[in-house]
């Protein structure tokens, strides 16, 4: 609600007099103001930028410049960023905690991206790992998740996640429904329920504990997805399952909607209704084999049906966009 509301909501309700409205209001207008958030996104992006221009020349020049020389700089470029990092570091804490510098975060996020880039190439031109690929994955994994908490950096956390998912040969995006076809193979499958279910349980202990309790959304949400896209995977693809896999997506959806509900977070609501939705429309027509109208009436029915419950779950139960 931006100012001039709440003041012309207080105003009507005569809890301030013109006078006071218009003082408030020029104090509100003279303020400065804020380019915090254009600055860190600005910083952001110039590190993306900065990374994938590293890549490109790798793969641009690798021939002119020499693998001994970019292995060197990217090893030296990665170990300064940890190290200016590292040296503004703050205390360690078990809520949150923050750099003495204001681009110790950058610098953490830099070091972490051209590891990633640094140990891409090791493994593809001199194949350090061999053929336990696995390891190309999980050892970031382990890094970042570690440096997450040390540093208390969610895009870090968030790196970190996402290795541990792909260590497991599963991608997922958030709010996307998208998966690879490895989700076809049952034992790929199980592992990444296994894996999201063991993420949520740490994630909520953490939390109960009042470890880092600013990553648990963090973690919920990708364990959250992760296991979502997996049963709908399921429900799709095996089909002499098909019952205890709908069962088992419309606990998981029940549950998160009731953890939106507590925590008042409209990312779970929607992720509960759109995964249980997309079940729900793979189960009717299965079974019912809907035709034309049908199709077209089902369509318009539940598409309205899903738009008012949203609509109103937020306006009624004070959800938040987190």
């Amino acid at each position: 609600m931006s100012p001039e509301r709440v003041l012309q909501i207080l105003a009507d309700q005569q809890l301030i007099d013109q006078k006071q409205r218009s003082v408030i209001q020029d104090v509100e207008n003279q303020k400065p103001f804020s380019i915090h958030w254009e600055l860190r996104v600005l910083l952001y992006v110039g590190i993306l930028l900065f990374t994938t221009g590293t890549g490109w020349l790798i793969y641009k020049y690798i021939d002119q410049i020499g693998h001994t020389f970019l292995l060197l700089a990217l090893a030296v470029i990665c170990a300064a960023s940890f190290a200016f990092a590292i040296r503004f570091k703050g205390p360690f804490s078990t809520g949150r905690s923050h750099s003495r510098s204001p681009f110790g975060d950058y610098a953490l996020l830099l070091g972490c991206l051209l590891f990633l880039t640094l140990e891409g190439y090791l493994q593809y031109q001199y194949t350090v790992f061999g053929t336990r690929y696995g390891l190309v994955t999980f050892l970031p994994a382990i890094l970042f998740l570690s440096l997450a908490y040390l540093f208390d950096h969610r895009g870090v956390l968030a790196m970190g996640l996402t290795a541990l998912i792909s260590w497991i040969g599963v991608t997922v995006r958030p709010l996307e429904f998208y998966f690879k076809g490895n989700l076809k193979d049952m034992t790929v499958l199980l592992s990444a329920v296994a894996l999201s279910i063991g993420l949520m349980i740490g994630a909520l202990v953490l939390d109960h504990r009042r470890i880092k309790r600013h990553f648990t959304m963090t973690t919920l949400s990708f364990a959250g997805n992760l296991l979502l896209v997996a049963l709908v995977a399921g429900l799709f693809n095996f089909h002499d399952l098909h019952l205890p896999f709908a069962a088992a997506l419309a606990v998981a959806c029940a549950g998160f909607d009731a953890y939106a509900r507590r925590e008042h977070s409209f990312l779970f609501l929607l992720m509960s209704t759109f995964y249980g939705y997309i079940g729900i429309t793979f189960l009717v027509f299965h079974y019912f084999h809907l035709r034309d109208e049908a199709t077209y009436l089902y369509w318009i029915i539940t598409g309205i049906g899903i738009t008012v419950y949203l609509s109103n779950s937020r306006k009624n139960e004070n959800f938040q966009a987190k």
